[in-house]
């Protein structure tokens, strides 16, 4: 019987934030990892709980969201592969210099 009631418990956790107007969509998101971190002892990579509390509570990525991620992502790899090439240069003239 203890287990029927601890699925009613997250059940109606999760039908809490779902139904709370009120709160904006990032706070329902936060408010169920606390709970998953708190409650469940769930001590995953914030990446997964985000995706566990977005499927739970029906709130997934808007292709919008996915688009702007992805951009960032892109303009992250470009900033690091040219901060690659400064430090490569700065290698060499090092080298240079040492010889």
């Amino acid at each position: 019987m203890d287990c029927v009631s601890v699925v009613r418990d997250t059940e109606d956790i999760i039908e809490e934030i779902k139904n709370n107007v009120a709160m904006p969509n990032f706070l329902k998101i936060k408010t169920y990892k606390d709970y998953l971190i708190n409650e469940k002892k769930y001590y995953y990579p914030d990446m997964l709980l985000d995706w566990v509390a977005r499927e739970h509570l029906g709130l997934q990525r808007t292709e919008e969201e996915l688009a702007t991620m992805r951009k960032e992502y892109l303009d992250k790899v470009k900033q690091i592969e040219e901060e690659d090439k400064i430090g490569e240069e700065q290698c060499k003239k090092l080298e240079i210099e040492n010889k």
